[in-house]
């Protein structure tokens, strides 16, 4: 009779579901603190997937960047005080080393990315980031011209602007190349003068100008 005062063992089965209740509710604190906190969930997603920081965003800046140099090519970031005015966003004094507002780079406004988009890939597919004194710049430009593109390269002399400094700080950032010239296909770099010069000594320049949807007429 005593035997029905004597608790109960508790199962295997329950033991496991207290111990795991308790680990899950221990890493979700530990997530929720050290990550959703401090950051947006969206890019604790991109890190914890392993892909390169912000990198969904910086194809978005990256193209709005090439956006701003070809459609808005009398503004420039440092336009006021150091700063640009932008519709939406007011004065903005940009960090190069930050993400961009991509209205900073419509500052009139317009914020059709798709139309923008489209005109990049039609008008301004190809956009070399140059100095016009560099000798390096300088060969990579003879070297396309050779190839009598359609649509020919836009050229953007960074020393001819204000703002120079600050779009090779970004272009740095979000191509991982700091120097010049940088050779931009579609939203991509190919880089300097030395990668296309090897492109084009391998015959491999004509082949990637192509599938990026330039015509060439070099023969």
């Amino acid at each position: 009779m005593s035997g029905r005062n004597t608790p109960r063992p508790a199962s295997p089965y329950r033991r496991r579901r207290i111990i795991w209740t308790l680990i899950l509710a221990t890493l979700g604190l530990t997530f929720y603190f050290n990550f959703i906190s401090t950051t947006s969930f969206r890019e604790v997603v991109i890190n914890r997937l392993g892909l390169t920081p912000s990198s969904s965003r910086r194809v978005q800046e990256i193209h709005g960047l090439l956006h701003f140099v070809t459609a808005h090519p009398g503004r420039r970031l440092d336009e006021t005080e150091g700063s640009i005015n932008a519709a939406g966003v007011g004065l903005v004094k940009v960090d190069p080393t930050d993400l961009v507002d991509l209205r900073v780079f419509s500052p009139d406004g317009d914020d059709n990315w798709a139309h923008h988009l489209g005109a990049l890939k039609a008008e301004h597919p190809l956009i070399v980031f140059s100095k016009s004194y560099c000798p390096y710049s300088r060969r990579a430009k003879d070297l396309l011209a050779t190839y009598k593109l359609d649509p020919p390269p836009t050229i953007i002399e960074l020393n001819e602007r204000s703002d120079g400094p600050i779009i090779q700080s970004i272009l740095r950032r979000l191509t991982n190349r700091g120097t010049v010239p940088n050779v931009i296909l579609h939203g991509t770099s190919i880089g300097g003068s030395d990668d296309i010069m090897q492109l084009h000594e391998q015959k491999k320049l004509k082949s990637v100008l192509q599938e990026g949807g330039l015509k060439v007429s070099v023969v």
